[in-house]
């Protein structure tokens, strides 16, 4: 995560400053000592996370906050309990209070890192549009039982219909990457989670007994395992 520093009290800039290199996976950007330059890094440069004081000569790190069109995530530090309400308010993630230990320090960090991870997990979707023909269907990724290549056009094969689409098989592989679909055949995805059985180098999906080449086999193996476990 990259960091910035907004704070006034060269003592307190330096804790702030040293705590920070014992985090190897923070990257410390740069420390200002009031809002205004803290504002003109921002309009170039990215920051994920602020070690923001409350109390700034000029403008408040609260004001400075709500002036922030996307602002990113805030850990407060002031010597002004008082003031935590309004850090609160403005969704900060956590509120630090001057002199503060490396330990509540680090738990401060630590719920950034969860909320930095949450926002940044890639959401499946859950509907896809895709072409068939001169008609634009939109099929739940659930229901696509599997898809074969032939060419330059991919069939899928759903729970209640069959589309021809152009494309290729890897641009699907990408699609559907981190949900329950694994290529079984140098032609064919299958969803997992719609196999009834393997046996030998078949799999059977409802009525469909599809091949499942060698060297696909013991990812297969693994993940259906995977998943039954899950």
């Amino acid at each position: 995560m990259n960091c910035i520093i907004i704070e006034d009290e060269p003592a307190a800039q330096s804790v702030l400053e040293s705590n920070l290199s014992l985090c190897p996976d923070l990257n410390w950007c740069g420390t200002f000592a009031d809002a205004f330059s803290a504002q003109a890094y921002l309009a170039n440069h990215v920051a994920d996370l602020i070690f923001l004081d409350i109390n700034l000569p000029e403008m408040s790190g609260v004001s400075f906050l709500r002036s922030l069109v996307h602002p990113p995530m805030v850990i407060f530090t002031t010597a002004y309990p008082q003031y935590a309400i309004d850090g609160f308010d403005l969704e900060a993630v956590d509120f630090l209070l001057k002199p503060f230990s490396f330990e509540r320090f680090s738990k401060a960090v630590n719920k950034a890192r969860e909320r930095f991870n949450e926002r940044n997990i890639p959401v499946s979707p859950q509907k896809l549009s895709v072409k068939s023909g001169r008609r634009i269907y939109q099929i739940s990724v659930s229901g696509i039982l599997f898809l074969e290549a032939c060419g330059d056009y991919v069939t899928l094969f759903c729970t209640d219909k069959k589309l021809l689409v152009h494309g290729t098989l890897k641009s699907w592989e990408e699609k559907l990457k981190g949900q329950s679909f694994l290529k079984i055949h140098r032609t064919t995805i299958a969803n997992l989670s719609k196999i009834d059985h393997l046996e030998g180098n078949m799999v059977q999906i409802g009525e469909h007994k599809l091949p499942v080449s060698e060297q696909f086999r013991e990812q297969l193996l693994e993940r259906m395992i995977g998943e039954n476990q899950d």
